[in-house]
């Protein structure tokens, strides 16, 4: 089975791009199929086959590869994968899904998300990233690229949803079914330790859509301490908004946050996110969760097992929830063994299952 990967870019390294290095070491002579590669801001990938579109010319760096979203759907037109390659295996929530592939190829699609900016984040994306002067075109714009979106999708040959909420948008959007496969983490790297520190932790980006202002509003009331593992463009704000006893590091790298997640008395996850990798990597570290009960996070929180659901984005019902967990006692190995559920051993079993069936199905008939 001759394989090719494809994901969107290579700008950050996220949740997303840990998931494409997991299915690179999977196919590791598979082609990867991209619109650019920030070389400078992402690293080098050495070993990799990178294909790049006619994209990686223009200026990528410090987010101005935003600017290139209307040239997106061309770029993916654009790249042509051979004939030979029986299955692409696409990392996507955008356009990358539309690469140019032979009439046999299978495409194999795990969807992060269907596109937000085109469906159920529009007007909030509109409202926090676009001037208001732009509303108008910016709108006509992204309706034009919602009627693409939607064409692109149907050439997809299987799904897989990386939550059961992206499921139902993919149902929704693009009227298809799709396996439910978790995000792989590597819950080995973690450790859960016996001993607690005296903080909780919010990690994430400082950006609206991430709610840290309501992690830091539900310990303004309290002497307990938070610390706020985080960049963007929300910490000034935050920091006016926070009191004493919250604490701001910035960036850190992987063996700080493990470290901090390792010590931690809980997490504290007021986002409506896809998924929430941190999630899991809290409890694969011995620490419960306090998540907003929306979004991929009742995937992996099971109230009242794993930590504490929140009905609502309130800081007081966060406040209270945060109380809830340190009224009792927790087992940290028991946390740890249910994060196993995600580990990135099953995430490989899962997705290479998918792929080989999907491989002997072929493609179904026009």
């Amino acid at each position: 089975m001759n394989v090719a990967l494809a994901h969107e870019y290579f700008s950050a390294r996220g949740g997303a791009e840990a998931l494409v290095d997991v299915l690179h070491g999977m196919w590791p002579d598979a082609p990867v199929y991209t619109f650019f590669h920030d070389r400078r801001r992402y690293g080098t990938l050495p070993g990799w086959r990178i294909v790049t579109s006619s994209l990686q010319s223009f200026p990528i760096g410090g987010g101005a590869h935003r600017l290139l979203l209307p040239l997106y759907p061309r770029a993916a037109r654009s790249l042509r994968v051979p004939a030979d390659v029986d299955v692409a295996v696409v990392s996507t929530s955008a356009f990358i899904k539309g690469i140019a592939l032979a009439d046999r190829t299978v495409e194999v699609a795990y969807c992060h998300s269907p596109t937000r900016y085109l469906w159920d984040w529009s007007e909030e994306y509109l409202r926090e990233e676009v001037p208001a002067p732009l509303h108008r075109p910016v709108r006509e714009l992204l309706s034009r690229l919602r009627e693409t979106d939607k064409e692109m999708a149907t050439r997809v040959d299987h799904w897989i949803a990386n939550s059961a909420v992206v499921a139902d948008r993919i149902r929704r959007y693009y009227g298809r079914d799709s396996d439910v496969v978790h995000p792989p983490v590597d819950i080995s790297s973690f450790e859960a330790r016996p001993e607690r520190g005296e903080h909780w932790l919010f990690v994430g980006r400082l950006s609206a859509y991430k709610r840290a202002d309501i992690a830091v509003k539900a310990f303004a009331g309290t002497r307990r301490r938070l610390i706020v593992v985080g960049e963007g463009r929300e910490r000034e704000s935050l920091e006016r908004l926070a009191r004493d006893n919250v604490a701001f590091t910035g960036r850190v790298d992987e063996a700080t946050k493990r470290e901090l997640l390792a010590t931690a008395r809980g997490l504290i996850f007021p986002a409506e996110d896809d998924f929430g990798i941190v999630c899991v990597e809290a409890l694969a570290s011995g620490a419960p969760v306090v998540a907003l009960a929306r979004g991929g996070a009742p995937d992996i929180v099971r109230d009242g097992v794993d930590g504490v659901l929140v009905d609502e984005p309130d800081d007081e019902r966060f406040a209270a929830a945060v109380e809830r967990v340190e009224a009792r006692t927790w087992d940290r190995q028991a946390l740890r063994a249910s994060a196993e559920r995600f580990d990135v051993s099953r995430f490989q079993a899962r997705i290479r299952a998918i792929v080989e069936d999907a491989y002997r199905r072929g493609r179904p008939a026009a």
